[in-house]
């Protein structure tokens, strides 16, 4: 049985985005804009448009910056607050569960350019998504598709859409996760570390056959360094 009611998503929002000096000195990464529109709000709008009813954000540097700009739009958005701490991708996520009641949620990156495209995909991501064998659905796509990424890969598929750790040793083609995905709560609950990467929680996924994905053909636009954004807002829209 899939489970196809998820209405609950959390963007990461806490990082430095030191690779993007001197863009971040005084600003978060997730309000650097493209096209005079910050990156938040383009993951804002993309999961409004993909159904999602509610939403979480969790900050960390200049987090005042971030709680101030989400008061004035004037939406139900939760800030998960990691203003002491911070707890890493896969600690801001089990925080984020603790806040809500959801046992499937949506987690999306925000150092990625989201656009009318992604919607489609994320809608795909959210129909594909079944509870009873899945702990993780990542979307992917094909290395060549990928824009401002630097790796050589960081997964492969089976038939199954089961995902392993890319490896070069393999004929197998490489796909780079696209920061989206959606994960359920009970391995984040039994998980016994505050402060952990989501890659912990990928790893034994993967030994325990429940780590899956969706391939896009979309285009990945990932915003991590100052190029990159100088490169995104040259282009036409």
């Amino acid at each position: 049985m899939k489970n196809n009611n998820i209405d609950t998503a959390l963007i990461l929002a806490a990082g430095f985005g030191k690779r993007m000096l001197p863009l971040t000195s005084n600003t978060p990464k997730s309000l650097i804009k493209i096209k005079n529109k910050p990156l938040l709000q383009y993951c804002i709008d993309s999961l409004e448009k993909s159904g999602i009813k509610n939403i979480l954000i969790n900050v960390h540097y200049e987090s005042e910056q971030i709680t101030s700009y989400i008061k004035q739009l004037n939406r139900n958005v939760l800030i998960s607050d990691e203003t002491k701490k911070l707890l890493d991708t896969g600690g801001g996520i089990k925080k984020a569960f603790s806040l809500i009641k959801a046992k499937n949620i949506l987690v999306m990156n925000s150092d990625v350019l989201w656009n009318n495209h992604s919607v489609k995909s994320i809608q795909f991501l959210l129909a594909k998504f079944n509870s009873n064998k899945m702990d993780s659905l990542l979307l992917t796509t094909k290395i060549e598709n990928t824009s401002g990424y630097s790796g050589i890969g960081d997964f492969m598929k089976d038939k199954d859409d089961q995902l392993q750790r890319f490896s070069k040793n393999t004929s197998n083609k490489a796909l780079v996760y696209c920061g989206i995905q959606i994960v359920n709560r009970r391995q984040f609950d039994n998980y016994r570390d505050t402060v952990f990467s989501t890659n912990k929680i990928w790893d034994k996924n993967i030994k325990q056959n429940k780590l899956y994905t969706v391939v896009t053909k979309m285009k990945f636009n990932h915003v991590g360094t100052m190029e990159s954004v100088i490169k995104l807002n040259k282009l036409k829209k």
